[in-house]
């Protein structure tokens, strides 16, 4: 088996009872087979512990509250304690690595849920690498885990095979959009929106069955004339700031509609929407939903709309040494994510999910720059990051139901999103 893994991965190491957010707490932890036979067959009173503390049927532990039945006092696993560490489950064991599997190849990567992963991945500032070797499960850490695969339901039914004529094309396609995305000349919007145009030209040629037109997109995609046009285009989107408020505030509104698996997620949200999009301002609440324009507003309403224009372009100038951060975030949810389209076929859902991603991120940034009085440092990026990351990519309501939406609903089509990067 080949194992791709990301370069920082080795760096990885579980600092257990001292994080500040426990693995352990706030989401049911579900337990495989084999692990739960061998929890059921276990004596003694921890045993009996085990057994009570167990729905055999749902193959879940019971959570104490918001906590794993077996996170200890010290925040540390009895099981582990009791029984070994090779006596975790699959999930325990693997957390927080994220896996893919395609045949012979194994994606592993750290996910941004884990606090001290998103520490390492976002203190880089070298651009994210690869490497790609043969090795075991042991070597990377892993427990044996049987492939499940993402599919999006509602376009290819519930087909699980990997596309292997597709799986090659998009592997092109990936690493192309990893060279848009780490190019450092351009703005990190720009890289954002190019790739977005990108996988939807893509994804026209996979509903079309013309693979080889991808890597035809590749070349042309590259050339001067092709970045010129795109210029242009995107000129189409820009300072269209009551357009580009009213849509993340809606995008906001959305993630609010989902399922709550940490306090301190709805408490961003909430402060997000208060410090960003004016809910003591009347007037520019109703300029941003469309119903008032800014003239007919007057002054107030006006003011409201420049202020968060005008929040934007202070926090990229504040924070425009460590955009690096957000073109991480980019790549590691499409490092995580598209070449599982390879399965359903639905790869611009997935590119959506990387560009909104960062933009909910970047949204939560500034509310917490601008509720810090305008101080907004690294431990700050991997709260909101891991935050994120632990209450959508680790809900499995969450993340298909926003699979769905991304695919589906009006609001996140090309043209809206490309607002919302541009103005």
């Amino acid at each position: 088996m080949k194992y791709r893994t990301v370069s920082y991965y080795g760096e990885f190491h579980c600092i257990g009872g001292i994080c500040e957010d426990s693995c352990c707490e706030n989401w049911e932890i579900d337990v495989d087979d084999a692990s739960l036979k061998k929890y059921m067959k276990q004596g003694g009173e921890f045993g009996k512990r085990l057994r009570e503390n167990t729905r055999v049927k749902e193959k879940q532990f019971i959570n104490k509250g918001t906590r794993c039945p077996f996170l200890n006092e010290d925040n540390l696993c009895d099981i582990y304690i009791e029984m070994g560490e090779e006596s975790l489950c699959e999930t325990c064991t693997n957390f927080p690595r994220h896996i893919e599997e395609f045949d012979n190849l194994k994606e592993v990567s750290l996910t941004m849920s884990c606090p001290e992963a998103s520490r390492i991945m976002l203190a880089k500032k070298e651009k994210m690498t690869f490497s790609c070797e043969e090795g075991t499960d042991e070597e990377y850490g892993l427990k044996h885990i049987a492939p499940v695969h993402s599919f999006a339901f509602w376009k290819r039914g519930h087909v699980n095979k990997l596309d292997k004529p597709l799986f090659d094309a998009l592997f092109s396609a990936r690493e192309f959009i990893f060279s848009i995305l780490q190019d450092r000349q351009e703005p990190i919007a720009k890289r954002a929106a190019t790739v977005l145009v990108f996988a939807s030209a893509v994804q026209e040629y996979i509903d079309g069955g013309r693979y080889d037109n991808i890597l035809k997109a590749i070349e042309d995609y590259g050339q001067p004339d092709k970045r010129r046009q795109m210029e242009e285009y995107f000129g189409r989107f820009r300072n269209r700031v009551t357009e580009k408020e009213n849509w993340m505030r809606q995008i906001l509104n959305m993630y609010e509609g989902l399922e709550n698996i940490k306090p301190e997620w709805r408490e961003l949200l909430s402060e997000g929407m208060k410090i960003m999009h004016g809910e003591n301002d009347l007037k520019g609440m109703l300029v941003s939903a469309g119903m008032l324009t800014e003239e007919s507003a007057g002054e107030e309403g006006s003011s409201f709309l420049r202020n968060y224009t005008l929040s934007y372009r202070e926090f990229a100038n504040y924070y425009k040494e460590q955009v690096y951060e957000f073109e991480h975030i980019l790549v590691y949810y499409i490092f995580n994510y598209m070449l599982g389209a390879s399965y359903d076929h639905d790869v611009f859902t997935k590119v959506k999910f990387a560009v909104v991603s960062c933009l909910v991120i970047l949204e939560l940034d500034i509310s917490v720059w601008l509720t810090q009085h305008k101080e907004f440092l690294y431990e700050d990026q991997v709260k909101v990051a891991h935050a994120y990351s632990k209450e959508v990519e680790h809900s499995y309501n969450n993340f298909e139901s926003l699979q769905l939406v991304l695919s589906a609903h009006p609001i996140l089509s090309l043209e809206n999103i490309l607002v919302g990067l541009l103005s």
